[in-house]
Formats: structure tokens, C-alpha cells, sequence
């Protein structure tokens, strides 16, 4: 009988795993709505990509998105700067993760940082448990979402991922992008070749997606 207990967690975990993703290629999952402020994760990545996620967090209505926690690489002293600068108020923090991969890192010895920056990325996410997590372009991103997908997955919280492609992306995903394709709830493109390249699964910035 005790035998079986692994097997039966084994084939339960495994089968929602299958519906929550067919859920994503499909479409069938809508974001959720609430009348109540949103605990919001806001991943921050370097240069151009700081530039666009604040660019959308000043157009975005941040009564409606609080508390907002900034997650951004530990050696990204300029990002950091910037939220600073940009940011008002008291209802929004700062926590630093390390990169999941380095600018020109091998894919092979990504795969340790990445598994090293998900070990300290999970009592971050965890503690914070975000409504939504908002995220664009570089691999920073990709251990913060991997844990919120595991807290949907093993019902901790009931996590909604948003990925907007980077706007220098016009053929073709980034590759953090086509890691999103299969865990984001959301996937938003600046290029309009973006969304007839993937089809339904991704969502055209000019097509009357409001964020506020």
C-alpha cells in the first residue's frame, strides 16, 4: 500500500504538469481578474530590456499593481539605479538574483548557473507569492518563471506569467521567449511577423491588449 503512495503523487503531479501546459498551447486559460492590487514580480534585465519594462511600468496604472518587488541580477548596479530613480512611493522593493547566463556563455554552462540561480531564486518568489510575474528578454527571467510554474503546479499560488518579447526580436522568439512559449500565460510580441510567424499563441502589442 505505502508503495503506491509515490506512484499515485508520481501520476497526479505529472498529469496536471501535462494540463496546465496544454492549457498554454491552447489558450483555454484566461488570466484572472480582481478587483483587488495585484502582488506583482517585475524581473529586470540589462540595458534595452530595464529600458522597455520600465517604459511599460510608467504606463501602467500601479495603484492596480502593488506591492511590486524589482528581481534583477546582482551585478546589474545600473538597473538597479534606474527602478530607483523611477520608482515613487514605499509600496515597491528591490531583490538581486544571480545571472542564469552571462553575455557569450557556452549553453552547455548555462545550465549550472541556470540551476544555481533557481536554488536562490526560490526563497525570493516563495516569500513574495506574486499575482503575476512580468517579464521580457534575458534569461534572468527564465528561474524566476520556472518557480512560480512550480507553485501552480504543486498549488501554492495561483501564479499568472506575462512575457513580452524584447522589440528588437522581429523574426523569431528569443530563445528566453521560446522557453516562455510553454509556461507563460502570456506572450507579448512589438512585431506583427511575430504573431503571424507563431499564430494564436502569442499576442501582437497593437492588437488592443490593455495592461492597466
Amino acid at each position: 500500500m505505502w508503495l503506491l503512495i509515490p506512484t499515485i503523487f508520481s501520476a497526479y503531479f505529472s498529469g496536471r504538469l501535462m494540463y496546465i501546459i496544454f492549457q498554454r498551447l491552447t489558450n483555454t486559460r484566461s488570466l484572472k481578474e480582481s478587483k483587488q492590487p495585484v502582488r506583482t514580480l517585475i524581473v529586470i534585465g540589462s540595458g534595452g530590456h530595464t529600458a522597455e519594462m520600465l517604459r511599460l511600468m510608467n504606463n501602467m496604472n500601479k495603484l492596480k499593481f502593488t506591492p511590486r518587488l524589482y528581481l534583477l541580477a546582482d551585478s546589474d548596479t545600473t538597473s538597479r539605479n534606474r527602478v530607483e530613480n523611477d520608482e515613487i512611493g514605499l509600496d515597491w522593493s528591490i531583490s538581486t538574483i544571480p545571472r542564469s547566463r552571462h553575455v557569450n556563455q557556452s549553453y552547455i554552462t548555462s545550465i549550472f548557473s541556470t540551476i544555481y540561480a533557481i536554488f536562490i531564486t526560490v526563497p525570493v518568489v516563495i516569500s513574495f507569492r506574486p499575482d503575476m510575474v512580468l517579464c521580457n528578454g534575458p534569461g534572468t527571467c527564465v528561474p524566476v518563471c520556472l518557480v512560480a510554474f512550480l507553485m501552480k503546479l504543486f498549488h501554492y499560488a495561483d501564479t499568472s506569467i506575462i512575457f513580452v518579447e524584447s522589440i528588437c526580436r522581429v523574426k523569431s522568439l528569443s530563445l528566453t521567449g521560446k522557453l516562455m512559449y510553454f509556461i507563460a500565460d502570456l506572450i507579448i510580441v512589438q512585431w506583427p511577423e511575430l504573431r503571424q510567424k507563431y499564430g494564436q499563441r502569442v499576442h501582437y502589442l497593437d492588437e488592443g491588449l490593455n495592461s492597466s
